[in-house]
């Protein structure tokens, strides 16, 4: 595909432009561009496109979300996707600006014409000089990401206060025609999936569809969520069918990414009943899990495990890539992964009053206790002798 209308390669850092922007004001161009930008910062493609952020904007309503976009003259050459909030701590209010996430989101991160540094140090100026806030809070973002380095070079420039908090580990995949499917997996885990793939079979019929588009996908989608419901999560109420706004959430991403086939349901049947399903975005050739379920009532089976064996081998002969499986490294993905990509929070405190009281009194003196000799193992002892009877 031709990029037509590309910033010259060579374009000066002068010429740039940044301003705060609404999804309303942006113009078909626009967004052509914004789905151009998310698809060369691959990794968290599927998280900051259009289709994402809107449905994200239209279930959560934040109060006040705002877009930053960096224009190359007449070209979208950067965005980023924010919200303002207010907090209050020990009395004290702070104005945050925070990416557009919470605990549906899994990764973020601004885009920038071919990750040039030069416009995400310019969104970053813009946002130190003009945001009007105590903090800027950007969560999830991938530790590789320029995104952070472009805004460790400014907060230095600023006078801002930086921290880097880790968050997630996450677990990928990267998968290969040249190689088997299962490679690299342990001994055990390979025994183990065979086993359960084939005590399932002894119970009836098992099969693995993959949904991806047509009137079979809103259904495929009910059956995720009745799978879910069903199991510890409903029991919980935290199911996404019970919590309306992450429900909205889901139909809507479902209902636009499926217009040009970004989402896949792929379902493992027993006997034609759903015992697992799963809800994946697919950004170029990459598999991103946002959710999984299973019944229960065959637990003992693995049937997550077994779908999601299922899954890498469909998604080889479509020619994906690699799978993704997003936020946490736990136990049911490590068993899949043979890479890691660390995400992080970053925090900038601005050099003001309410800036200052919000480091020290949020993590200040914990970060700097930190810095002592001895001081880790020193309260790591008055933690043991406090407990002591």
């Amino acid at each position: 595909m031709a990029n037509s209308g590309a910033p010259a390669a060579g374009a000066s850092s002068r010429e740039l432009r940044v301003a705060f922007t609404t999804l309303a004001a942006l113009s078909r161009d626009d967004n052509t561009r914004w789905h151009l930008l998310a698809t060369q910062r691959p990794a968290s493609a599927p998280l900051t496109d259009a289709v994402w952020v809107r449905s994200w904007l239209e279930a959560f309503a934040p109060a006040e979300p705002v877009l930053l976009a960096a224009r190359d003259g007449r070209h979208l050459v950067g965005l980023a996707a924010l919200q303002r909030l207010a907090e209050s701590r020990h009395g004290d209010r702070v104005t945050v600006l925070q990416s557009l996430t919470n605990e549906e989101s899994f990764r973020f991160d601004f885009l920038s014409w071919q990750g040039r540094r030069d416009i995400l140090e310019h969104m970053w100026r813009a946002l130190c000089d003009t945001a009007g806030c105590d903090l800027i809070r950007i969560q999830h973002v991938p530790e590789s990401s320029p995104t952070l380095q472009a805004a460790l070079t400014v907060a230095r420039e600023r006078g801002w206060r930086a921290l880097l908090r880790p968050t997630f580990v996450t677990p990928w995949r990267p998968l290969s025609r040249l190689a088997p499917w299962d490679e690299n997996l342990t001994r055990k885990f390979k025994s183990n999936l065979r086993r359960r793939e084939r005590r399932l079979e002894e119970l009836g019929t098992l099969r693995c569809d993959v949904v991806r588009s047509g009137r079979a996908l809103p259904g495929a989608l009910e059956a995720f969520y009745r799978l879910e419901a069903q199991g510890w999560k409903g029991q919980n109420g935290t199911a996404v069918a019970q919590r309306p706004q992450v429900k909205a959430f889901y139909d809507r991403l479902v209902e636009r990414a499926a217009a040009d086939g970004g989402v896949w349901i792929p379902l493992l049947t027993l006997s034609e009943n759903p015992i697992a399903a799963q809800v994946l975005r697919v950004s170029g050739p990459t598999m991103f899990g946002l959710k999984t379920a299973y019944d229960e009532a065959y637990a003992k089976y693995g049937p997550g495990q077994v779908l999601t064996s299922r899954v890498i081998r469909y998604g080889l002969d479509q020619g994906m890539a690699g799978l993704d499986l997003l936020a946490g490294n736990a136990s049911y993905k490590a068993d899949w992964a043979r890479e890691f990509r660390p995400h992080c929070e970053l925090l900038l405190f601005a050099p003001t009053l309410a800036g200052r009281c919000a480091y020290w009194t949020r993590y200040g003196v914990r970060e700097q206790v930190k810095k002592l000799p001895g001081a880790l193992r020193l309260a790591r002892w008055l933690r043991t002798r406090s407990r002591a009877p």
